[in-house]
């Protein structure tokens, strides 16, 4: 139940439900989800709500209903940071059909929330942003993952990094759950997924921790950048019409083969973001070149032919002086250009 033994902060703004790091039982979750779908939707929408902070005699259950019965239907809701377990996730199908962003992240998740989640996802047709790092991840539950993005039609970006480093009983970095076989089974995935734009699985910022923070026990050291993860993803990028446009794998210029990059991004118009930002990645000029290109969807714009589209790509791409995009246009379009003269 809630625990009002003290005020709280509850962030309440237009369609957004803040409930991360507020002590929630998964009791509490599944009041929460009736309760917001019995409220009939506003006839109104009203001008965001900052952040309120509830005194004791106010309950957070009654203060959300109110939040959403009268300022707008909920598009996002947060519920991070609780440890709210599995058990959560057998609520899910109770969520409020206009939900669209989904946070779940460090909730205490093991492979039975995970499956529960991939398991609803698939057959849900209304939610685009799945946040769920920091939870137990192995690779049981890649397989699920794996299995739900060859289904799901309607995901846009699924976050799961912050996986590889958990907490052990004696408060040191632990192991890695997901190995490298379960990162390709969900590489693999991409294949037969057409619909999903940013996948983060490792985050490149993770490297700050340092050794002396991994468990001296075990001998644990924090997972490398391995080929094979990297090649898994490449194949599946370069071999199948993927709209993948923003991925993190880890620190892809730790790859041995990080020159191959080129070749994915040059084949893959769409994908414009490795997640790592460098000085391996930003001194190789042919990869930035292709990067460039493919975040101002320049073969698009010279697919399209449309005069004003493409004038306005050649000025943002000559204000930030990605000088390579800007000729890679004017090469590609001459006889567009003497036709508007």
């Amino acid at each position: 139940m809630f625990d009002l033994s003290g005020t709280r902060n509850l962030l309440l703004q237009g369609g957004q439900l803040e409930l991360g790091f507020q002590r929630l039982h998964h009791a509490d979750v599944k009041r929460i989800f009736n309760k917001l779908r019995r409220e009939p939707p506003p006839q109104k929408i009203q001008p965001p709500r900052k952040c309120r902070r509830l005194n004791k005699q106010q309950s957070l259950e009654s203060e959300v209903i109110r939040y959403a019965s009268t300022d707008c239907s909920v598009w996002r809701i947060n519920l991070g940071c609780n440890d709210l377990g599995d058990k959560m996730t057998e609520y899910l199908h109770l969520m409020p059909e206009t939900v669209t962003d989904l946070d779940v992240s460090a909730c205490g998740l093991q492979t039975s929330g995970i499956r529960n989640i991939c398991n609803f996802m698939i057959s849900n047709k209304t939610i685009l942003r799945l946040i769920m790092w920091g939870n137990n991840i192995n690779d049981d539950g890649a397989a699920y993952i794996s299995e739900m993005l060859k289904q799901n039609d309607t995901l846009r970006e699924l976050v799961m990094f912050n996986n590889h480093i958990g907490i052990a009983s004696n408060g040191l970095i632990k192991a890695d759950p997901l190995t490298n076989r379960g990162k390709v089974r969900i590489a693999e995935a991409l294949r037969h997924n057409s619909t999903l734009q940013t996948l983060a699985i490792d985050c490149p910022r993770l490297r700050f921790c340092k050794t002396p923070y991994l468990d001296p026990s075990l001998g644990l050291t924090l997972p490398r950048f391995d080929p094979e993860v990297g090649m898994a993803f490449r194949n599946a990028l370069e071999d199948s019409p993927t709209a993948i446009e923003s991925i993190q794998i880890g620190n892809v210029a730790d790859d041995p083969n990080f020159d191959q990059w080129e070749t994915t991004l040059q084949k893959c118009e769409s994908l414009h973001s490795l997640g790592s930002e460098c000085n391996a990645l930003r001194a190789n000029k042919k990869l930035m070149r292709w990067r460039a290109i493919n975040a101002l969807k320049g073969r698009k714009v010279i697919r399209e032919g449309n005069a004003d589209k493409f004038i306005s790509t050649v000025s943002v791409a000559a204000h930030y002086g990605v000088l390579d995009a800007v000729y890679y246009l004017m090469r590609n379009n001459v006889g567009f250009i003497e036709s508007c003269r």
